[in-house]
């Protein structure tokens, strides 16, 4: 076969994710395309091999192929034969292409951005008609690697508009081929993705199923695994815990041959979870422990801390709560080592912690579902199968106030964190967007809240805590349960896009002409004359620690006639 066949050949297995064989067939054609003396070729060689390292992270190989391509347009510029222009403009787009996805894939958000901006304009570059389905093609496809890559930093928001122009571009496609093709199933797969991160099922489940089926209809086996896992997030999310199983067990074995580690530790993720569903705590911690391993080799701090979070369950439904700590202090760690962390994930964090305080003072309630340290983890999925959810404590004991206090500790972490991203609700002025929120995102945290001061006894601050959501107008008579409890949801947290910049800070208090409704920092809430403001303490902790001023520096209220 001719070199350009070859080549062809080589991009229709990178096409089909066995990239192992693209890059072997492509180094083997290198001392042809020399003895040949094609330059041409040699930089589609090139351009072929950077796109093959960057799908794979290999970064270091991304580089050296940008280098040989730059250096030798940089030749072929300098000396201005019109005989290669198509060339040159071809292959610096090749090149930029690769930039925007190094850019991307190393974090470096706003060098993508404006490498994107760049490869845009090079459109424009020279009157060649022929390549403008290429250029059309190598653009949504930057355009899809930025995208994810923000996803994968918990940057959500900042993706909306790229995703926005990706959806346009594949709704209208240039041309047919294997190259339309592709990139219909990557980008759908992947915007399919975004959908069910930030809640948008209704939409997904049509771009996953598009993708899927023209994949299945290419035979490319692991973008068809790949549309499979992302149904399977959709599934665990609306509580559907069979049906996760089912598309995961499908897709694991594809995307483990294909050694994919991000996806690998995904599944093992997913199958963790519904084993943990149904009470099998031992099976559940092997595939979290599997998915943390791949985590740590790929060196992704934000889905290890989740991980983390996600794995201390299983020393808390045992009772081994220093494990849990322990396992918690790791993935603060890692949030102090990202620079994408953000406050809301240290909240969620300290929220989890005052979990683990919680469920350390009901086991010296009595609470019958307790587990014993001493016990194997089939031993407590036993008692937990048979516990009824009370306590059997008696008052007055030393265990009893050894749990009392370790119950205001609780406090002290888990309704600073509940006012903080409580915070974030009331600063979204749009109404749907503020109910999302609060029963995704606040609600969970907020029954933390109020459970632990329940628990606690303390009646004083349960009325405080009343008083404050009266004044936010926040009960529901008819409250809705989450499909999944929250010991399934801290490696997979919903991602809202609604809040907009109420993420970054407080907004000032709005209020409409006319209007009922208050939108920002409330005032101080007094309810007694002769009493300070309510939850002061905990308002001050909720700024000290997450920035989030839920006060308004306004004249105190009186809640009382």
């Amino acid at each position: 076969m001719s070199i350009p066949g070859e080549l062809a050949r080589a991009r229709r297995l990178a096409f089909a994710s066995d990239e192992a064989s693209a890059r072997d067939l492509l180094l083997s054609l290198v001392p042809q395309v020399e003895e040949q003396d094609r330059d041409d070729l040699m930089l589609e060689v090139l351009a072929q091999l950077g796109e093959i390292y960057l799908a794979r992270g290999a970064h270091d190989g991304v580089q050296s192929s940008i280098r040989r391509i730059e250096d030798c347009v940089a030749i072929y510029t300098e000396i201005g034969d019109d005989a290669n222009a198509r060339m040159i403009c071809r292959y610096a787009r090749r090149a930029q292409f690769l930039r925007v996805g190094l850019a991307a894939a190393q974090g470096d958000h706003d060098g993508a951005a404006t490498g994107l901006a760049t490869l845009d304009t090079r459109g424009a570059d020279g009157d060649f008609a022929d390549l403008a389905d290429e250029h059309s093609y190598l653009l949504t496809y930057a355009r899809v690697l930025c995208a994810t890559a923000l996803c994968d930093d918990d940057l959500h928001a900042r993706s909306v508009p790229v995703w926005e122009q990706v959806r346009d571009a594949v709704d209208q496609p240039r041309g047919d081929g294997e190259f339309t093709d592709h990139l219909l199933v990557t980008a759908a797969t992947a915007y399919g993705r975004f959908c069910v991160a930030t809640g948008r099922l209704a939409e997904a489940e049509p771009w996953l199923r598009r993708a899927g089926a023209r994949a299945q209809q290419k035979e490319w086996e692991l973008a068809t695994a790949r549309t499979q896992l992302e149904r399977a997030a959709a599934c665990w999310s609306v509580g559907d815990h069979v049906s996760t199983e089912q598309l995961v067990s499908q897709a694991h074995p594809v995307i483990t041959r294909y050694a994919r580690a991000h996806d690998v530790a995904r599944c093992w993720l997913y199958l963790g979870l519904t084993r943990m569903a149904s009470g099998a705590l031992e099976a559940a911690d092997e595939c979290f422990e599997q998915a943390e391993q791949q985590w740590r080799e790929l060196g992704k701090p934000l889905p290890l801390h989740r991980i983390l979070l996600q794995r201390s369950w299983i020393p808390i439904f045992c009772s081994r709560f220093g494990e849990a700590v322990e396992l918690i202090a790791q993935a603060r760690e890692l949030l102090d080592s990202s620079p994408r962390s953000s406050w809301l994930q240290y909240a969620q964090l300290d929220n989890h912690l005052g979990t683990v305080w919680r469920a350390d003072a009901l086991a010296d309630l009595g609470f019958d579902s307790s587990g014993d340290p001493d016990e194997t983890l089939e031993e407590t999925e036993a008692r937990q199968a048979e516990g009824l959810g009370i306590l059997r404590g008696e008052v007055g004991t030393p265990a009893y106030f050894r749990g009392l206090t370790k119950l205001e500790q609780a406090a002290e972490l888990k309704i600073p964190a509940a006012l903080a991203v409580d915070s974030v609700r009331y600063s979204i002025t749009d109404a749907d967007a503020r109910s999302r929120w609060a029963s995704r995102i606040s609600a969970p945290i907020l029954a933390g809240a109020f459970a632990v001061a329940w628990e606690w006894e303390n009646t004083g601050l349960i009325s405080e805590l009343v008083e404050y959501h009266s004044a936010r107008g926040t009960f529901n008579a008819e409250p809705q349960r989450s499909p999944v409890g929250e010991w399934g949801s801290a490696a997979t947290a919903p991602v809202l896009l609604d809040a907009g910049e109420a993420l970054a800070a407080a907004g000032p208090p709005a209020q409409g002409a006319g209007s009922l409704t208050r939108l920002g920092p409330l005032p101080p809430l007094q309810m007694q004359p002769d009493a300070a403001p309510i939850m002061s303490h905990y308002r001050a902790l909720a700024l000290a620690r997450y920035g989030r001023d839920v006060t308004a520096a306004e004249p105190a209220w009186s809640t009382w006639p």
